[in-house]
């Protein structure tokens, strides 16, 4: 749709107190022909309209209102906001409100974007106070330090060295400051932990990962559907990759490539396809209640590795042969949308798969027997790093735990792209963890993991594993991807795993002081700060 050139034309010229034929003849035309312009049906530029422009003594910007025209999209915007929409405004309406009241059109923008600026406020505000597990877990530190300076109180008002009367005035101040704070902070987190468990979500994805912690990422009917699949593949040879002497499987049975390349053509008449094409993405993802395959060709990237195609192999064959339980799940009432439901549906799809390459019982004693040892674990089930990280995160069957361990993913930029969270460990929910922390350090050394004791303000201490992938590239020209993969523990778990070999677990010393992030770190002369914290202006 033309941009209102010719009606800002006719308001400049009716301001002027000219009529169509003077102005048509000043700037040589017919009078009709300037009419379809005024009327928007006709387009005008070029020496033509730098003749209006200089008649009408008016600027050439506001004549072919560049801004207007932004002005015009901006309110067709805001015209398909569901608190307008019932009021079935078209574009057309507002080209006809930037042309003939301006002053209106730019006052309705600036309310729009008011409302808008007020609404996300409102729902940052309301994410943070009713929705952040963050803000709870900080509050209940204030309350455990408060607590500990009450009894520090109570320690000194005892103290003898000092006159009575001092003591018990100054102290008995103290005493009493501490207790108030205690009672108030007690109280707010009643009421935001009674918020929380009222309005978890503010998104999608948000569901889905109060959904899968609010089930401890142990999900034992999945664990049985995996079971079940790896059942059907008693026949032949399905041993997971070369092993060799010690390397026995225990009577489990791990689906190979061939298996499930085989099983999906046989029971599914899927065929698998090897695509160097660049925009080849595994076509192994499905919807929320889809039943069946949308399709008989399943391409996988042919520069993904043999343990990236084993498991997508595997994830497709979870979305169709555990579809029921998958979809079982996905009806939660905690998950509120259709696309929420889809989200869990893949997620959950990935969970049968690594229990399917990964069977519960003998993952957990090879995970025991090695301490931990991811690399070991990676190259025993032929896996990734970041495979064998979320296998590890799942362990959580009553009566046969494994460690506890908290996931983080992040990108090259440092942006946190995936997590699952760790009791007592302050995790940012998005954006970026602190700068210290070594899923970090390990993106500057691939391949290679790492390892830091970190300690917090509040005393806490964790082990931080991490280590950086690759995936590999298809061509010279393509840009590689860096993955980072980041396990937690709590220190009291360390030396349970290999990773605490050689480290002096009880000198505090050499821990790394670090925080959730910057605006979350009460760590005020942190040479690493890049951000101020909440509610602190910088100076």
């Amino acid at each position: 749709m033309r941009a209102p050139i010719g009606l800002r034309i006719r308001n400049y010229r009716k301001i002027k107190d000219l009529s169509q034929t003077a102005l048509a003849r000043s700037v040589q035309i017919s009078p009709s022909y300037l009419n379809l312009i005024e009327a928007n049906k006709r387009d005008v530029g070029g020496s033509l309209l730098h003749r209006i422009a200089q008649k009408l003594e008016v600027d050439l910007h506001d004549l072919t209102g560049e801004s207007e025209q932004r002005l015009i999209n901006e309110l067709t915007e805001a015209f398909a906001d569901p608190i307008l929409a019932s009021q079935n405004l078209s574009a057309q309406d507002a080209h006809i409100i930037v042309a003939q009241l301006p002053k209106m059109a730019k006052a309705l923008h600036r309310t729009y974007r008011g409302y808008l600026d007020v609404n996300a406020a409102a729902n940052a505000i309301s994410n943070r106070l009713q929705s952040d597990p963050l803000f709870s877990q900080l509050l209940h530190q204030m309350l455990s330090q408060i607590t500990a300076i009450r009894s520090g109180a109570e320690i000194l008002r005892d103290v003898k060295s000092i006159p009575p009367e001092q003591r018990e005035g100054f102290y008995n101040s103290i005493f009493d400051e501490s207790r108030a704070l205690s009672d108030v902070a007690r109280s707010l987190i009643a009421q935001f932990d009674r918020d929380m468990e009222r309005n978890k979500s503010v998104s999608p994805l948000r569901e889905v990962n109060d959904m899968i912690i609010g089930e401890n990422n142990y999900f034992p009917e999945l664990e049985k559907a995996a079971d079940k699949i790896r059942s059907d593949f008693a026949n032949g040879d399905f041993t997971g990759g070369s092993h060799s002497g010690d390397h026995q499987l225990d009577e489990e049975i791990l689906p190979s490539e061939e298996t499930l390349i085989e099983h999906l053509k046989n029971r599914f008449s899927i065929r698998v396809e090897r695509s160097t094409s660049s925009q080849v993405i595994s076509s192994d993802k499905n919807n929320f209640n889809s039943k069946g395959p949308d399709t008989k060709t399943l391409k996988l990237a042919s520069n993904a590795t043999a343990a990236t195609r084993r498991f997508q192999l595997a994830r497709k064959l979870a979305t169709l042969m555990a579809s029921e339980n998958l979809d079982k799940h996905c009806t939660d009432e905690r998950l509120t949308s259709k696309e929420a439901k889809t989200i869990m549906f893949n997620a959950l799809a990935s969970y049968v798969a690594g229990a399917l390459i990964f069977p519960y019982d003998l993952f957990l004693r090879k995970a025991q027997q090695s301490s931990y040892d991811v690399e070991y674990l990676a190259q025993y089930f032929n896996a990734s790093f970041e495979q064998i990280a979320h296998r590890l995160v799942t362990l959580r069957k009553p009566g046969a735990q494994g460690i506890p361990f908290g996931f983080l993913r992040a990108d090259p930029s440092g942006f946190l792209t995936k997590q699952f969270p760790l009791p007592g460990l302050l995790m940012p929910n998005a954006g970026h963890a602190c700068p210290l922390w070594n899923i970090y350090l390990s993106l500057r050394t691939p391949g290679e993991t790492v390892r830091q004791i970190a300690s917090f303000a509040d005393g806490s201490r964790y082990m931080f594993i991490a280590n950086t992938g690759i995936k590999r590239i298809k061509t010279f020209s393509d840009q590689p991807n860096y993955s980072a993969i980041m396990l937690a523990c709590d220190l009291v778990h360390a030396d349970k795993t290999v990773y605490a070999n050689g480290l002096q677990l009880d000198n505090k010393s050499s821990d790394v002081k670090v925080g959730p992030s910057c605006n979350l770190c009460v760590r005020r002369q942190c040479s690493h700060r890049n951000s101020p914290m909440a509610g602190v202006s910088i100076a």
